[in-house]
C-alpha cells in the first residue's frame, strides 16, 4: 500500500526523468535520499533486511552503506518498473497531486 508522499516520489521521478533539466540526475538523487533516509552500514542491514525490504515493498526505497564503497538502493521491482515504463505524469497530474 502506498501513501500520497510515497505516489509523488514516484511522479516526481518520472517528471525528471523525462526532462532535460540541468543536474537532474542529482536532483533524482537527491529525491530517492531524501524519501528514503540514510544509508544503513551493510552490517546493520543484515539484521534489518526483512524491515527494510518490507518498507521497500510499500513504496520506500532504503540504503546500504557497503563499507563506504558506495550504496544500493533496496526499491521494490513493482516502483521500478513503474517508474521505468510508465510515460511521465502530465502537467495535470503533478499539479493535481500538489494540491491534494
Amino acid at each position: 500500500m502506498t501513501n500520497a508522499r510515497d505516489a509523488s516520489w514516484k511522479l516526481v521521478v518520472k517528471g525528471l526523468k523525462s526532462k532535460a533539466v540541468a543536474g537532474r540526475k542529482g536532483l533524482i538523487a537527491h529525491l530517492l535520499k531524501d524519501v528514503g533516509g540514510d544509508a544503513a552500514p551493510v552490517r546493520q542491514a543484515r539484521r534489518f533486511l526483512l524491515t527494510m525490504s518490507v518498507d521497500a515493498l510499500s513504496g520506500t526505497p532504503r540504503f546500504i552503506d557497503v563499507h563506504g564503497e558506495g550504496e544500493v538502493c533496496l526499491i521494490s521491482f513493482d516502483d521500478l518498473v513503474d517508474i521505468l515504463a510508465d510515460p511521465p505524469p502530465t502537467l495535470a497530474e503533478v499539479m493535481g497531486r500538489v494540491t491534494q
